[in-house]
């Protein structure tokens, strides 16, 4: 295989835990926390369902080696690198390498797998992580061979494509990574690059020696680095000497992130001492300054993960690197039309350990051990002859010849130097024959200064009496895609101060452009446009005059539109996204010399516009040049092979769409995409023989299609192009057709399609699927009102499908806080419905919000018992309800003849209800005389079994656990036990909730039950008196969502009240307090109160049954 690369596309049988059907009904998830960003799914189907038996599935392989390496791809779940091993290391997978695909629900729309590399844009985790990619191999004069794999962006449509390139005789694999903004609109991103290694005690991380602190997201927090001197994550790693490195996993106890805030060098990686390899990561460090690590941590916690997403693997380490990000969430800019290009590279190497410093070619090691023992070496990324090393220290001079290194064979010496003078006096440089610099390497002692600080939440808006702060606060909360606090109120605050705000108008501008509200739009940027204009006629920029001309286009206004475009295009900026727009108008107007003069001034500016080059192209065949024209094309696919636009206009030129089918996998959502380009140019014959062409042919089979490959959304565009093309006759019949279709997968989410939507039901009002499509694509926009009355269209159309109904009912209870007709919607959607699950757990989780009676609502959900089953989070509500209705055994039953799987972030749900069964069992026990019953229950409760899919967390709260523990353990009279566990309880400090820690929980209650048992009864009272302090503050504080959050599991699907939540707790706290002081009078009147507000407060409820027979 000596100087060649093998590059191949083949099939590879993995074993693979099946995956639940993608969810037909939208998830509308406003202020889903993910990733520290907006959690949003829409109008991605949502999987939530993971099966637990696997079988061997055959899955497309992209095959990449040469002698020195061997890469396996994936390109139907998300293009991700699945293996890597180093050929000359006994195969070691320097990356992790999965045995089986084991997805867990830690991705942005259920299902994702670690191990590998996943490529993460433009937010993290990839949304398109579980679809497919379009791929095509790349071969070149000197041998290197690159798979490519693209896709559109399920969420915004942007095209995200990456390469994975390998040259011959070198284990340097080189990712080039190529973002499109294919939309008329700004959009923002990140890339991380995801890379998982596995690790063990012999593991050990490294980032470039001046990093000596590291943040968590957002840099809501920061830890020294390597040895952690300070509280992080809650863990006070200060008092864990020798166990403080946090380099290494096994001294990481919780699940953590570290990213580099600064640094002065471009690399980072890992190495394992075992197998006596690693590998290194190298990239640009100014536009890819991105270093993290993140672990679930070695304790029970992460080890639980790590069952759920491997059988035979290990723990690992997310060795993550970023381009244009540093943080997450940490976002940057594209441009209408705008491409970004780049590449990171990584490769592996042997012998030598840790980095010190590192590039493309060559890294050194260079330590300072002991006794002025010097630990060095270098090593390269291919075989390079004919090297000199020269070590210098202080004033001397060492030179070092080197005959031949490589991956595989570094130069490494270890021995003591007479090391006079400072640390900073050691320097290593590696040159060539001919004495060029190819490395060096300067050592110094760190420097331990902070230019960045820890990040502040902002101010609420009605704090800030600054215009200009309140319009970079809303362009920080947009930017960064902010979950639970939006950017508009800013910018009104903004407006309201000063009138003439031309940032806050044309921010608010956009949004309305963006939610397809173009009335809205056009008032704030012609506002932007006169305030800009005030002085002179002439703006520094041409924002305001594009995005107004977007406006009245989509109005229909095209000759307005095109006067305002014209006129964007004086600035430069904006420039070649309005001569863009410019040419498609002219094309529309058949005027396509003028069409070919604006693009080239669009392509003058912006090369890389992609859309423009095959607009280009179309043009160049309109005028009667087919051949340059399949030049144009031929070149761009050059540099993008698999821009759709371009495959389907090379068909187009050569009749030959088999290609093109293949390529594009007939994938509807990327049609709908090319389709779209034709018509803004007022193309609409290739447009409709597009479409045409993908309903005439099947989609090919893949491993892990897209639910949304086919879609009613195309006959609906079709009917509109042909309306377009004034052919009515034949619009009107495809119309007339739709009105029986599926209502499955119809998720729009493009400004077009909410044109054609709304043309649809102009020409027909009574049609039920165009007007549950377009609810869907309003609702997911925010316009509430909007999504209700379009939703309602179709009910009184006589529309019968569930999903419709149940829609509604979310909006009615999050919008219109009406909770009559949001029980009677989902009503109507179970009984149009009946077999969806999903829809009866919405519903019982309504009635929950409802306050219905628990007793109700168990009786009701047992008559359904088969169906609860298959999922979850509804076994998981039955489990709370048989426990609140006093049937411990049926909860315990229904947690063990399952296996459960956790969400991200919403752990702790099964095992409350499995500790909460075990306690009471054991308390019934205890009563009853049976004291090593209830021991054995009491352990049960904290030794939870594997099924349940999680453990508890390692700051996790178990107080009430080592009480009941010391209660049997002292009825069974073995008192310094019980002792030592009533100890134990009372020495706890804290909570960990709802995925944060918490000073104070009804935990904290059994600290001090256990201090009066050790007969500390004064501790025991200063600590009642602290909760009692706690809750009474918590019923004075107003609810602020935590604006660092990285994941609120409560605000789902429907909204809740979290200010009553938080008085329900405070009540409980100081209930509890009452209760340990005898008040029993006060603890009735405030367990009412509190099942008043919620009735399925179990805790209030076994105090008022207590309290009862005390009074």
């Amino acid at each position: 295989m000596s100087n060649s690369v093998i590059a191949k596309i083949t099939e590879l049988a993995i074993p693979t835990y099946g995956l639940g059907k993608p969810e037909v009904n939208p998830m509308f998830f406003e202020k889903r926390v993910y990733q520290g960003s907006s959690g949003k799914v829409y109008p991605i189907p949502f999987i939530d369902k993971i099966y637990d038996i696997k079988s061997d599935k055959k899955y497309v392989a992209a095959i990449l080696e040469n002698e020195l390496i061997k890469l396996t791809i994936l390109p139907e779940i998300g293009g991700r690198v699945f293996e890597a091993q180093d050929k000359t290391n006994n195969n070691y997978n320097f990356f992790y390498q999965q045995k089986v695909i084991k997805p867990a629900l830690v991705g942005l729309a259920g299902p994702w797998i670690s191990g590998g590399i996943e490529f993460n844009w433009p937010q993290h985790h990839r949304p398109g992580t579980f679809l497919p990619t379009d791929t095509y191999i790349e071969v070149e004069d000197d041998g290197s061979k690159t798979i490519w794999m693209s896709a559109y962006d399920p969420m915004y449509h942007l095209k995200g494509m990456h390469g994975i390139r390998l040259r011959p005789d070198s284990a340097l694999i080189e990712l080039r990574g190529r973002l499109f903004n294919r939309t008329p609109l700004a959009q923002t991103f990140l890339w991380w690059a995801n890379v998982a290694v596995e690790v063990h005690k012999d593991y050990r991380s490294f980032f470039p020696p001046d990093v000596h602190y590291v943040a968590d997201h957002a840099v809501r927090d920061m830890c020294s680095f390597p040895s952690a001197q300070n509280t992080y994550y809650g863990i006070p790693y200060l008092n864990r000497r020798g166990e403080n490195d946090l380099r290494n996993y096994h001294h990481i106890p919780v699940p953590t992130s570290f990213m580099v805030c600064e640094t002065g060098y471009d690399f980072f990686g890992g190495y394992d001492f075992n197998a006596q390899g690693g590998f290194v990561h190298v990239a640009n460090r100014h536009i890819a300054p991105g270093k993290k690590q993140w672990t679930w941590g070695n304790a029970a916690f992460g080890q639980a993960w790590d069952r759920e997403l491997t059988d035979e693997g290990g723990p690992y380490f997310e060795l993550m690197a970023g381009v244009y990000t540093d943080n997450q969430p940490d976002f940057s800019y594209l441009l209408p039309y705008e491409t970004k290009t780049f590449s990171q590279f990584w490769w592996s190497y042997q012998k030598l350990g840790p980095l010190q410093e590192a590039n493309k070619d060559l890294a050194v090691r260079l330590e300072i051990r002991t006794g002025n023992f010097l630990d060095w070496g270098v090593v390269s990324s291919k075989k390079i002859e004919h090297l000199q090393i020269t070590l210098t220290i202080g004033s001397n001079s060492h030179y070092f010849p080197i005959k031949i290194i490589s991956p595989n064979q570094p130069w490494i010496e270890k021995r003591a130097y007479e090391l006079s003078g400072s640390e900073d006096a050691i320097s290593l440089c590696v040159t060539d024959k001919e004495g060029n610099e190819l490395i060096a390497y300067h050592h110094k002692k760190v420097e331990h200064t902070r230019n960045r600080k820890i990040a502040v939440a902002p101010k609420q808006p009605s704090k800030i009496n600054s215009a200009n702060e309140l319009e970079l606060i809303g362009e920080h909360l947009e930017l960064y895609r902010h979950p639970t606090r939006q950017p508009q109120p800013y910018w009104e605050a903004a407006i309201e101060l000063d009138p003439r705000s031309y940032k806050a108008h044309i921010a608010l501008g956009k949004v309305s452009l963006k939610s397809g509200q173009f009335e809205s739009a056009m008032k704030h940027f012609h506002s932007a446009i006169e305030i800009t204009t005030r002085f002179h006629p002439n703006p520094a920029s041409g924002e305001a005059h594009y995005f107004c001309a977007l406006a009245m286009l989509y109005l229909g206004d095209r000759k307005a539109a095109y006067t305002l475009f014209y006129k964007a295009t004086w600035n430069f900026e904006w420039r070649s996204a309005a001569y863009f727009q410019l040419a498609a108008l002219d094309c529309i107007n058949a005027d396509f010399p003028l069409a070919m003069q604006h693009l080239e001034a669009s392509l003058d500016t912006n090369r890389q516009n992609n859309k423009a080059i095959i607009l280009k192209a179309i043009i160049q065949k309109r005028l009667g040049k087919p051949e340059i024209a399949t030049n144009t094309i031929d070149d761009l696919l050059l540099n993008d092979s698999l821009d759709q636009w371009a495959k389907c206009e090379q068909a187009n030129l050569s009749g030959n769409f088999r290609g093109f089918l293949t390529a594009s996998r007939n994938d509807g959502q990327t049609i709908i995409n090319v389709a779209f380009d034709y018509a803004e140019a007022g193309l609409y014959d290739e447009a409709i023989n597009l479409i045409e062409l993908h309903q005439d042919h099947k989609t090919p089979s893949c491993a892990v299609p897209n639910p949304m490959a086919k879609s009613m959304m195309t006959q609906f565009i079709l009917a509109w192009l042909y309306g377009l093309n004034n052919n009515l006759e034949k619009s009107n019949d495809i119309l007339n057709n739709t009105s029986t279709g599926s209502y499955d997968y119809l998720f729009p989410s493009r400004i077009y399609e909410q044109l054609v939507l709304e043309w649809v039901l102009e020409k027909d009002s009574q049609h039920t699927v165009a007007a549950y499509a377009l609810g869907n694509y309003y609702y997911n926009l925010k316009r509430h009102e909007d999504a209700i009355a379009a939703w309602e269209m179709a009910v009184a159309a006589n529309c019968h499908y569930g999903t419709l109904y149940r829609n509604l009912g979310i909006a009615y209870w999050n919008v219109r806080k009406d909770r009559h007709s949001a029980r009677e919607a989902f009503i109507k959607a179970i009984r149009f419905s009946p077999e969806d699950v999903r829809i009866r757990y919405e519903y019982d989780q309504l009635r929950k919000k409802l306050n219905d009676s628990p007793r109700d609502r168990l009786r009701d959900l047992e008559l359904i018992k088969d169906q609860i089953i298959e999922r979850d989070d509804f076994s998981v509500e039955l489990a709370a309800l048989y426990n609140f209705n006093y049937q411990y055994p049926e909860a315990l039953h229904l947690m063990t003849i399952r296996t459960f799987h956790p969400w991200e972030g919403g752990e702790g749900k099964v095992l409350r209800q499995y500790t909460y069964a075990n306690l009471k069992l054991g308390e019934i026990a205890l009563n009853s005389k049976e004291p090593q019953v209830a021991l054995d229950y009491f352990r049960k409760s904290l030794d939870t079994p594997d099924n349940l899919g999680e453990k508890y967390h390692h700051l996790q709260a178990n107080a009430h656990i080592n009480y009941w523990k010391g209660r049997a353990l002292k009825a069974l009279g073995m008192k310094q036990e019980a002792n030592r566990h009533f100890l134990k309880s009372s020495s706890e400090s804290g909570d960990f909730m709802d995925a944060s820690i918490s000073t104070y929980s009804e935990i904290s209650y059994f600290k001090a039950l256990s201090l009066i048992e050790l007969s500390r009864k004064d501790e025991a009272e200063t600590l009642l008196t602290n909760i009692r302090s706690y809750g009474e503050n918590m019923l004075k504080e107003k609810v602020e969502i935590d604006y660092f959050a990285t994941s609120l599991p409560l605000l789902l699907v429907f909204e809740d009240d979290l200010q009553r939540r938080q008085i329900i707790e405070a009540k409980y706290l100081i209930l509890l307090v009452d209760y340990v002081h005898g008040a029993y009078e006060a603890v009735e009147a405030l367990a009412k109160e509190i099942l008043s507000l919620d009735s399925m407060h179990v805790g209030a409820k076994d105090i008022l049954v207590s309290v009862r027979g005390n009074l």
